[in-house]
């Protein structure tokens, strides 16, 4: 089960970033007449594997247990939705629970650099990580976790999905039955800001230099997006990736190289991450930008198929996870307004020719990259 809701960090106002971290963390601490440990107790009693989370549109409750045990299962968590306790006596640690996170952010750099590339590529507030600002935690205040649950829990622009032993029928009578008095509408992202974009170099006294890029994609509605999915699972996706193969196997420049495309509602980003040493830095960062450009070349028969053949087999992997395809189904459902079946994906891959590939490579446009690197030396960039 994937349950999310309209309040992601782009819904926290510029001067309290923090607050959906903060109330993704309270709303486990007791719903309706049950007390954090006895809600605990509840959902370890029907097997539920459970999370919450905050990522930039949504805050997400997930879990996962049998089927025989979703009803219930559906109850308890449907109480943290609708009648959560937001105890008082809760915030103080949960405060120092978001601010330990953040500071943790320092003991993981290819985390941390990634999260400032972001800052710095995407537009404001659509660029936020799911950590909050330090100032904004350390002013929070019980009313104003109480507020973000009533403004932003609402139904209008949640998603809820449920994935394996299911009936809908049933789910819809539940739903009827148990949601039909929620009402609530989203309110706005905060704040629009322009991307920062540009390069920028975090000084650090360490005996790594960490480099991460972005460039602009197409979203996922758009038609080139599995054409970009495919170009960029060749670029830099496994271990036989041109990104791999040329700076780590070829070169011996780094010890972690690789490439993704994120397909998002409303733009998509191609990103690139090395971790390497001083002395390897430049030479990796040149040789990541010369393997990205000589895309517009395009790709042959053997990388085509065999990575045709390996995002087919990702696809029936990720057909025997509940969580996986419930995941999806709410990835699909936000981003394009409906869920595609495994089968309508594996179409999709299927209909891609080799030509249209290297005729999109040899069009594409991703404007300026955004360059974040870290360590004790700066890059130069041409």
């Amino acid at each position: 089960m994937q349950w999310v809701f309209p309040a992601g960090s782009c819904t926290d106002h510029s001067e309290a970033v923090g607050l959906s971290v903060m109330l993704a963390d309270m709303l486990p601490r007791g719903a309706a007449d049950l007390d954090s440990r006895s809600l605990s107790d509840a959902m370890d009693r029907c097997g539920m594997r459970r999370s919450s989370d905050v990522g930039i549109h949504h805050l997400v409750l997930s879990a996962t247990m049998l089927g025989s045990d979703l009803e219930r299962g559906l109850d308890l968590t449907s109480s943290m939705v609708l009648d959560p306790t937001l105890p008082e006596d809760a915030l103080e640690p949960i405060r120092s629970l978001s601010l330990q996170s953040l500071d943790s952010l320092q003991d993981d750099p290819q985390q941390e650099i990634m999260y400032r590339l972001r800052a710095r590529h995407r537009r404001s507030p659509f660029n936020r990580s799911g950590y909050g600002e330090r100032e904004a935690i350390e002013s929070a205040t019980i009313e104003q976790l109480r507020e973000a649950w009533r403004l932003r829990m609402v139904p209008h622009g949640s998603i809820l999905s449920v994935a394996g032993e299911v009936d809908p029928t049933e789910m819809e009578r539940w739903v009827e039955a148990r949601l039909s008095d929620w009402t609530g509408t989203p309110q706005e992202a905060s704040d629009m800001k322009d991307r920062i974009g540009g390069i920028e170099h975090v000084e650090r006294d360490t005996s790594q230099v960490h480099i991460a890029i972005a460039w602009d994609a197409p979203p996922e509605p758009h038609p080139d997006s599995v054409l970009e999915r495919i170009a960029t699972r060749v670029f830099g996706g496994s271990s036989s990736g041109r990104l791999f193969t040329e700076v780590r196997q070829k070169r011996s420049l780094c010890y972690s190289v690789s490439g993704v495309y994120r397909g998002g509602r409303d733009v998509g980003v191609i990103s690139v991450y090395s971790g390497t040493t001083p002395e390897r830095a430049q030479e990796t960062f040149d040789t990541c930008l010369s393997e990205f450009h000589r895309m517009s070349k395009g790709i042959d028969k053997d990388e085509f198929r065999r990575i045709k053949t390996g995002l087919e087999s990702a696809l029936v992997l990720s057909g025997e996870s509940s969580s996986a395809r419930a995941n999806a189904l709410v990835a699909d459902y936000f981003r394009l307004g409906r869920a595609r079946t495994l089968e309508q994906l594996r179409e999709d891959i299927a209909s891609v020719s080799l030509d249209q590939v290297n005729e999109y490579l040899e069009n594409r446009h991703a404007g300026d990259p955004t360059i974040v690197t870290m360590g004790p030396v700066a890059l130069q960039m041409d």
